[in-house]
């Protein structure tokens, strides 16, 4: 049984909805309810009746509340007891990521990490997301990082919601507004990422799930950045679809955050690991790390992110 799994679970019973449980483990409320239902499915049972307001257990529910209660807290207890009696860790800590974690959450989630365990020696390939899983499956990573599910071998947690956008020169004519209609992308020239972008696939189903078709345009270059879409953006080549992490501390006189009306296109960004491969004490101590901090990953701009004025 998963352990964030419980401890996603503990946080629901604890708070009563969904939406509580969300903001207190850092998680949008869509995974709050897949990680719950995916516990329910392991054990063959319903945990919540969710008819009534605050969500109360079942009897099934009660008693993984009390089970729940007690292997965190031995968990918790272990980590420390380990802790204190492990050497300084070192060693290499090899990471595979698809674009956006790779160049937007994984440098400061790696940062933040080398504080704590200044001897290990880490190293990232950013692929695109496919490729990630590939190499996950394959066992030549055991950590990646991506912003799409991929192989159901593999176990995703979610470390924060990102926010798609359309990355707009701020002379476009699409640039006047904070949103556009979605017909209004027709016949516009697009840079685009790699066809294993997980941002681009996260966009178009995003588009197809409201019924709707992503209009005819021209694909005007593809690139194989984030980095290299916002700067053929900004030379005025096109228009492109990003993460707005990538747009954070950009001047509004050179690339503007754009929405598409009536199409939220938000979608998790998740770490990837193999549940039925020893990681590692390098890969083992980055992941304990990463779960650590996902609620301070969001304080410190890792989190949902929303276009803002300096964009």
């Amino acid at each position: 049984m998963d352990i964030e799994r419980l401890r996603t679970f503990l946080a629901v019973a604890l708070r009563g909805t969904f939406s509580a449980a969300a903001h207190e483990v850092s998680m949008s409320q869509s995974g709050v309810s897949r990680q719950v239902q995916r516990l329910e499915q392991e054990l063959g049972v319903v945990l919540f009746d969710r008819t009534e307001i605050p969500l109360a257990l079942t009897p099934a529910g009660e008693k993984l509340l009390a089970y729940a209660q007690n292997v965190l807290g031995q968990h918790q207890a272990l980590q420390v007891a380990l802790k204190q009696q492990q050497p300084a860790l070192s060693g290499d800590l090899r990471i595979a990521a698809s674009t956006t974690p790779g160049e937007f959450l994984v440098p400061r989630l790696v940062s933040a990490f080398l504080e704590r365990y200044p001897e290990v020696r880490p190293s990232v390939r950013i692929l695109d997301s496919a490729e990630v899983v590939e190499l996950l499956q394959a066992g030549a990573y055991e950590v990646g990082f991506v912003g799409a599910q991929g192989s159901s071998t593999l176990e995703y947690v979610e470390v924060l919601e990102d926010e798609i956008v359309l990355a707009v020169p701020a002379r476009h004519p699409l640039a006047r507004g904070a949103a556009v209609e979605l017909e209004e992308l027709a016949g516009q020239p697009f840079i685009e990422r790699e066809g294993g972008s997980g941002t681009l696939r996260s966009a178009y189903e995003a588009v197809a799930r409201r019924g709707l078709v992503f209009p005819s345009h021209r694909v005007a270059m593809v690139l194989g950045s984030t980095e290299a879409v916002v700067s053929a953006v900004r030379a005025g080549l096109g228009i492109g679809l990003v993460s707005s992490l990538a747009l954070q501390g950009r001047s509004r006189k050179e690339v503007r955050a754009v929405r598409i009306s009536g199409v939220p296109l938000l979608r998790p960004l998740y770490l990837a690991y193999s549940p039925s491969v020893v990681l590692q004490a390098t890969s083992r101590a980055f992941v304990d790390f990463t779960l650590e901090h996902r609620m301070a990953a969001g304080r410190s701009g890792l989190g949902k992110k929303q276009p803002t004025s300096n964009l």
